[in-house]
């Protein structure tokens, strides 16, 4: 059985929601690099997500499941799988919306462009291939920030081809395209139909099953590696001085100046 502590107080994620975007971030970055502002936003949208996923994997841990819950085991081990499966569900998501934290900074962008919220309407044409098409074309390029394009892809590629990425991905992809997983012990899940025919059994259709066991290991290994992931990126894509809570005078009215000018 799985020893949940370690997931539990992990604190180490939540230096990620400091990068949301507050007044100094747009006043610093309005005139010299407003990408730098979606970029906050998106690492703030990593964040919840995350947080989110976390929570569903701890719920699992849990001996009493109150309401949701009966007493029997069946009834618990139902709840259990329940959250795995959520988290699972949870965690991949995280691994989308990393894609649109490097969209976000290798789009040329504009203040007036974010303001007016026209960055969510592109957000939605990100995707995991168009945003390594992007990279690569600024690499050929030699063009925008051409060593941190580089760097990026490197990370991005590393963590995709990560084995426990490429599981957890996979069982992500048959959650979504099948509803739900099967897990030792929770219902039955026929291979093969009982009567032999010309001494063979013929199989059925079923699901891929998987221990609960399997999931918690899996799930804590992606937790750790996607940390290191999202730090990696954190630290390319953004500036030493973006949590610097002072500015000078001047720049702070240049800033709000231009704020001033964008209009709806």
């Amino acid at each position: 059985m799985m020893n949940y502590d370690d997931i539990i107080s992990d604190a180490n994620f939540h230096k990620w929601r400091k990068y949301a975007p507050l007044d100094v971030q747009y006043l610093k970055y309005a005139e010299s690099n407003p990408s730098l502002i979606a970029v906050g936003h998106k690492i703030e949208d990593v964040y919840q997500a995350f947080c989110n996923a976390r929570a569903s994997f701890v719920f699992a841990a849990s001996n009493d499941f109150g309401d949701i819950a009966g007493e029997s085991d069946a009834s618990k081990l139902y709840a259990k799988c329940h959250f795995l499966q959520n988290a699972i569900l949870e965690y991949a998501i995280c691994l989308d919306i990393s894609w649109q934290a490097v969209w976000a900074y290798i789009q040329p962008s504009s203040l007036e462009y974010l303001m007016q919220q026209k960055y969510k309407e592109m957000e939605k044409e990100c995707t995991r291939d168009s945003m390594l098409a992007q990279l690569k074309c600024a690499i050929s390029q030699h063009g925008f920030e051409f060593a941190k394009a580089q760097k990026i892809l490197e990370t991005v590629r590393a963590f995709d081809n990560d084995m426990d990425t490429l599981k957890l991905r996979s069982i992500y992809n048959k959650i979504k395209h099948q509803g739900t997983i099967h897990f030792d012990g929770l219902g039955a899940n026929f291979t093969n139909l009982p009567i032999s025919v010309n001494g063979k059994l013929p199989p059925m259709l079923h699901r891929d099953s998987y221990k609960i066991e399997e999931i918690e290991t899996l799930l804590f290994a992606y937790h750790e590696k996607f940390q290191i992931y999202m730090n990696d990126l954190i630290q390319t894509m953004v500036p030493d001085d973006y949590l610097e809570s002072k500015m000078g005078f001047v720049d702070a009215l240049n800033g709000m100046l231009r704020l001033g000018s964008v209009e709806d």
